[in-house]
């Protein structure tokens, strides 16, 4: 029984969180990565929703829908369960698996999106004593969003740094997957989540919680459409997201520069990541890596997995975080404090199964071999 790790508030003063640096380690003296792109994104179906009429009992959507998301009150138990049905009128039930997100700023209540499986026509959300909010998603066939800019951008060290060899990332744009980027705003053009930026201290690692069909990138339009448009928060809550054939999506928008994360290049302790929105009440100076798809019972693909590894060990050559260490990692911006390793899972900040059972049990192994790549195994 993994045991959950208090936090508490504490003054100012404590915010100088020690140990999170490598002392001595070249990687902090290093020159900064810098960002190439390519290819061009092109134009993308824009996500249609249709929210679910009062009231509950099965829902049939005038259209056809891929992904529902759901939501309950603030305050609310997360437990609920979907069931979808077929044509021929059954239904088969799974529970929603609900994560402990949010925006530092803004109060949330329990949140998941569910990938539709095959042949469903219609479904039904219950929760015991709560009202659910229910919205069908179709992210594949709504009028054409142009993505203006690259489709594909690579982050990688100059070629004087001592860490340059392996520690590139290459990854999709906003663009190339086809983030709306007028969901981001409001009717006055006033952005909705403004962008700030803390130094770096930990990095915490997530799963959707939701199957992936043959079109990954609809998952991540999905999941955007959840955080900015049905949770309001104006953007996606993770800094960056893992398909499972290994293929990286850049998150929460960090600026015009094309550098994902981070507000310039990171050139080690002190590199400063937008806030994003990933672990309630605890986000600032914390990079949130999301795996796309359900590891309840499961484990990630290999790919997905070798993926994770080499964003973890890129992330802490870029930032001086140590991925073994112990990590007094405090919130400035509301001075919430927490306990945790340097890389760490989701529910070791909060009581969330988050990311998944199986694969909780098994991230010692990609840990140790983050420590083994940046040189600290």
């Amino acid at each position: 029984m993994l045991k959950r790790r208090q936090f508490m508030a504490v003054g100012a003063a404590a915010a100088g969180a020690a140990g999170l640096a490598w002392a001595g380690k070249a990687v902090l003296d290093r020159p900064g990565p810098a960002v190439t792109t390519s290819g061009t994104a092109g134009d993308f179906p824009r996500t249609l929703a249709e929210t679910a009429p009062a009231g509950g009992g099965p829902v049939r959507p005038d259209m056809r829908f891929d992904h529902v998301a759901v939501r309950l009150a603030e305050g609310t138990q997360p437990s609920a369960r979907i069931g979808f049905v077929d044509e021929a009128g059954e239904t088969s039930w799974q529970p929603v698996h609900f994560g402990d997100h949010g925006r530092d700023d803004v109060a949330s209540g329990p949140a998941a999106v569910v990938a539709v499986p095959e042949g469903a026509v219609g479904y039904e959300v219950r929760a015991d004593g709560a009202e659910p909010a229910a919205v069908a998603f179709n992210t594949r066939d709504g009028d054409g969003v142009s993505s203006e800019g690259p489709a594909t951008g690579t982050l990688r060290a100059s070629e004087q740094s001592s860490q340059a060899e392996g520690s590139s990332l290459r990854f999709l744009t906003r663009a190339g997957w086809g983030a709306d980027e007028s969901l981001r705003f409001d009717d006055e053009g006033n952005d909705l989540w403004p962008a700030e930026f803390f130094p770096v201290q930990t990095i915490t690692v997530h799963h959707t919680a939701m199957a992936v069909g043959d079109d990954p990138a609809a998952a991540v339009r999905a999941v955007y459409q959840l955080h900015a448009v049905e949770q309001a928060w104006g953007d996606i809550g993770y800094h960056l997201l893992i398909d499972p054939e290994g293929t990286v999506y850049e998150g929460r928008h960090s600026g015009e520069d094309r550098i994902p994360v981070f507000d310039g290049p990171p050139d080690g302790t002190g590199a400063r990541a937008v806030t994003a929105g990933h672990v309630a009440q605890m986000n600032s100076g914390n990079v949130g890596v999301c795996l796309l798809g359900d590891f309840t019972d499961a484990q990630p693909t290999q790919a997905a997995q070798d993926s994770l590894v080499q964003v973890l060990s890129v992330l802490c050559m870029y930032t001086g975080v140590n991925p073994t260490d112990d990590v007094n990692y405090v919130n400035p911006g509301n001075d919430m404090t927490i306990t945790v390793q340097g890389v760490s899972r989701h529910r070791d900040w909060l009581e969330t199964e988050c990311p998944g059972n199986t694969f909780a049990e098994n991230f010692d192994a990609v840990r140790d071999r983050v420590a083994e790549i940046v040189g600290q195994g």
